[in-house]
């Protein structure tokens, strides 16, 4: 199982790359919309880790 992830992970990477590296954009305009995409990436989560934490009761011993 481990090793399919490995795999899945490696193909994931090299995809990614390749794709960057033929985009048909320039590469200022490839790296501000990764940027702009891994930031609303993060906001999201955050945002979801932060409701999360709001709405969760405390455990009690």
């Amino acid at each position: 199982m481990l090793g399919r992830v490995r795999t899945a992970l490696k193909f994931l990477t090299w995809g990614l790359l390749l794709g960057l590296l033929f985009a048909p954009r320039s590469g200022a305009e490839t790296r501000r919309r990764v940027v702009q995409w891994m930031t609303y990436r993060f906001e999201r989560a955050a945002g979801r880790v932060l409701r999360i934490a709001r709405t969760a009761q405390p455990i009690q011993r």
